[in-house]
């Protein structure tokens, strides 16, 4: 039975409309930089190591350990989480130090909505808020110095309030310090711990890789901006193209050649952005490292001459969150790109016999029948298929709801918001496009089948297509 200090955990995934498990990156930073302050660190990653929750619990119950951390990125994720904390709780029950475990969570929706989760769930200690590369390690020595609020919430909570970005109950009562500051010097962050990467590679997961951190968009529905505007510092901070190559070449000794750039928006902001994104690209021609790689980034962003030269490097796909041809939509979500732009930017990328992989939102609150239409034939415009989609079902997709985005305080300033904080829900403006929606959801559920046989064959792959181009 393993002993270490902090057991990390990411459960498995709950959402149906989710696609292949991916490493968790959060979590493994995180390792790296309790290691690196001597402590001894496990990750059990669930979705990846495809653990049910009955196996999960199983594999927790089986180890001792003093702190047990939880990664939650969004709301749908919380109910296993607490059920995770719960088990731990229950089988650390006459178990010596283990009835004095301490659970914490982070991630975006335990960042917006910390208060409300230590008020309803006793199991949970603490919320770590924003980045956690130094509120975690600290937590820990906290702790281990004697510190701590116990089990269950009990004890005086005594050295824990000078934690910044920390949120804890003390007494019973819910105390919020201070956030603490981004991270502004991604570079003197060790690399991220590579525990699972194997295992990603052998169910065909492409490796992750970091290169920089926010995005500078202001989109009223994603979470992103305002996970990173909690706290003070720059929302979008980029590595130095020497360090992103140095962690490449790490990669490449380990036989990885074929991964992915993880980043929220890779590109980054204005001629600086650009100017970084082919410096990593003119870096990895510079070493000669034959390399596969996919990134994230806006339409906007797209420019011949930068994807060019990221094509040269290795660059094979490109995820563009395109959500709407009707500019009306792309204008309530904040996009601040036109429609034409977005036909653009995938014909670039068709041009340079890049794939684009293209994130969609069909339906969004206040969708009309006749904007429905538009958007059908826009993507018949596109010539999109179901493979150029991020999943199967990404062409149905609602506008999903996340805790501190603008437009969930703008469908709750208008009284439509509806359901609760772990599940929030709302109706749409246009009951034509309430039906329409239903009957696509008849569509998704007879479909999940093929999607779900496709995430198998996706986990035991022939050949990287990817590998072949490489070399």
């Amino acid at each position: 039975m393993p002993d270490v200090d902090v057991l990390l955990v990411h459960p498995p995934w709950s959402s149906r409309l989710l696609g292949n498990p991916e490493e968790n990156l959060g979590l493994a930073y995180l390792a790296a930089c309790l290691r690196e302050r001597g402590h001894r660190v496990e990750i059990l990653d669930a979705s990846l190591q495809g653990l049910s929750m009955k196996a999960l619990i199983g594999e927790i119950r089986n180890r001792t350990f003093r702190v047990l951390g939880i990664s939650v990125l969004f709301q749908v994720s919380m109910p296993e989480a607490v059920r995770i904390a719960a088990a731990a709780r229950e089988g650390a029950a006459g178990g010596g130090n283990r009835n004095r475990i301490h659970v914490t969570v982070g991630g975006h929706f335990p960042t917006f909505e910390a208060e409300r989760l230590l008020a309803d769930f006793p199991v949970l200690d603490s919320v770590v808020r924003g980045e956690g590369e130094e509120t975690l390690p600290e937590l820990v020595e906290t702790l281990r110095s004697g510190g701590q609020n116990g089990a269950n919430g009990e004890g005086s909570g005594g050295g824990l309030e000078g934690i910044r970005g920390l949120v804890f109950r003390r007494d019973g009562e819910v105390v919020v310090n201070p956030p603490r500051p981004l991270i502004a010097d991604l570079d003197r962050l060790p690399f991220p711990a590579r525990d699972l990467t194997p295992l990603a590679v052998r169910r065909g997961v492409r490796p992750a890789v970091l290169t920089s951190r926010g995005c500078y968009g202001l989109c009223s529905f994603c979470s992103i901006r305002a996970f990173y505007d909690s706290s003070p510092g720059k929302a979008w901070r980029g590595r130095s193209p020497a360090g992103v190559v140095d962690e490449l070449a790490e990669l490449a000794r380990m036989g990885i050649r074929s991964f992915h750039f993880n980043d929220d928006n890779f590109v980054g902001a204005g001629r600086r952005g650009a100017e970084r994104a082919a410096a990593i690209a003119e870096e990895i021609l510079r070493r000669g490292l034959k390399v596969g790689f996919a990134v994230s980034c806006r339409a906007n962003d797209v420019r011949e001459d930068l994807f060019k030269i990221l094509k040269k490097a290795g660059l094979r796909e490109v995820f563009l969150g395109i959500e709407s041809g009707v500019q009306r939509v792309l204008n309530d979500l904040r996009k601040d790109v036109t429609v034409d732009e977005n036909l653009a930017a995938v014909e670039t990328l068709r041009k340079l016999d890049l794939r684009p992989r293209l994130g969609f939102i069909m339906f969004d609150p206040d969708a009309t029948v006749e904007e429905i239409h538009r958007n059908v034939a826009f993507l018949k415009r596109l010539g999109v298929r179901w493979g150029a989609m991020d999943t199967l079902t990404d062409v149905l997709n609602r506008l999903h709801l996340f805790s501190g985005t603008p437009v969930v305080e703008r469908l709750r300033r208008q009284g439509r918001l509806g359901g609760s904080y772990l599940a929030p829900t709302y109706r749409f403006s246009d009951p034509g496009v309430e039906t329409i929606y239903r009957l696509t959801r008849v569509f998704q559920n007879l479909t999940l089948p093929l999607h779900k046989l496709r995430t198998r064959l996706r986990r035991h792959p022939g050949p990287d297509p990817w590998e072949e181009r490489v070399g």
